[in-house]
């Protein structure tokens, strides 16, 4: 496959400015590395939200947040008639509630400094407007005595705190283009596959390369266990945490479309970006060794979407590679991808449905 970069900002540009291809493969970022630059993504502000912020901004110590109601019409909570008053002139619902918005905030902040103690793990916590309370949320199974002994002490911080219980427990969920770690590394997802009962995560194998034991959200994945690259760009790790939940979203099969389909791209630095294939069978020429067969397109990646993954409708295509300059928004800027389906039949896997 081409030479390009690998996405790793460790690794500095392979040529210079007037070369198509100036990147190291797209490399392994450090794991504290921002995951998007501030700025970069529009804040959408809908007439309701517009309407709120004026609301609340307005009425201060008075309010109590607002939502929409099941007809799409907001609702602001609010502590006493007067204030209702505003919010109908306004244009919105009132609704007079018990608490104002600062000891409900006042209670989680409280909660917020007993996070990960004793009897807190599976458990989840927050202000809901629509019950005006602070709600812990409990898994109804967990009958374990130190998640009563917090659940006890969660009750006396104030009124305002109630419990509620649900199904299971909070838990970390993997897809494409979610962020995982080994050592001060950060790479991306590209798809799931599955050998027998067993799971493995795809990633690209620059990212694999870079260390055996990899994490998500302070939880361990797994373990490595294919690593190809140069040559090919491909890696698996084998799901060792059962209780992960590991999922393709809405993959439900992996190919090759014909070149200027479009597509989105997945990673954990720049989230979704659109773009369309533009050739397959490249040959990339990375600072670390030449990569072949792989998929060129227009779609923005920067270091940490490495072994991300591209897309098109319901259908898997590849796994993150390289760029071809160190701006998206760069003359001639292209971006390299592995084929899923390669790093699939090395593995023996199927995607998992």
């Amino acid at each position: 496959m081409n030479r390009g970069t690998h996405l790793k900002r460790m690794v500095p540009p392979l040529l210079g400015a007037a070369t198509l291809i100036t990147l190291p493969a797209l490399g392994t970022v450090p794991a504290t590395a921002a995951t998007q630059a501030a700025g970069t993504v529009p804040y959408a502000q809908s007439p309701e939200t517009k309407l709120s912020d004026q609301l609340i901004g307005r009425l201060g110590s008075q309010q109590a947040g607002s939502y929409l109601d099941g007809a799409g019409k907001l609702v602001v909570n609010v502590t006493n008639a007067s204030a209702a008053q505003q919010v109908r002139t306004a244009g919105a619902k009132a609704r007079i509630v018990k608490h104002g918005m600062q000891p409900l905030n006042d209670s989680k902040s409280r909660l917020d400094r007993l996070a990960g103690t004793k009897g807190t793990t599976g458990l989840s916590w927050g202000v809901d407007v629509v019950s005006n309370a602070v709600v812990v949320y409990v898994p109804k199974n967990d009958k374990d005595a130190a998640t009563k002994s917090f659940i006890k002490r969660a009750r006396a911080i104030s009124g305002v705190v109630k419990i509620e219980k649900v199904a299971g427990p909070a838990h970390v969920t993997l897809g494409p283009g979610d962020a995982i770690m080994t050592g001060g590394s950060r790479c991306s997802v590209s798809a799931f596959g599955v050998s027998g009962s067993t799971t493995y995560l795809v990633t690209a194998g620059h990212c694999t390369n870079a260390g055996s034991t990899w994490t998500a959200g302070g939880q361990t994945v797994g373990t490595r266990q294919l690593s190809s690259f140069p040559n090919n760009d491909y890696g698996t790790i084998r799901v060792t945490n059962t209780s992960m939940t590991t999922t393709n979203d809405q993959l439900t099969e992996v190919g090759k479309p014909p070149v200027g389909t479009q597509v989105q791209k997945k990673g954990s630095t720049t989230g979704t970006t659109s773009g369309s294939i533009k050739a397959y069978d490249r040959t990339v020429n990375y600072s670390e060794g030449a990569v072949t067969g792989l998929i060129a397109t227009n779609a923005c990646a920067q270091p940490g979407d490495s072994g991300g993954s591209l897309q098109s409708g319901n259908i898997a295509v590849g796994i993150t590679s390289g760029i071809s300059g160190s701006s998206c928004s760069g003359s001639g800027f292209e971006s390299f991808f592995q084929p899923l389906d390669e790093a699939m039949q090395a593995g023996n896997l199927t995607l998992k449905k």
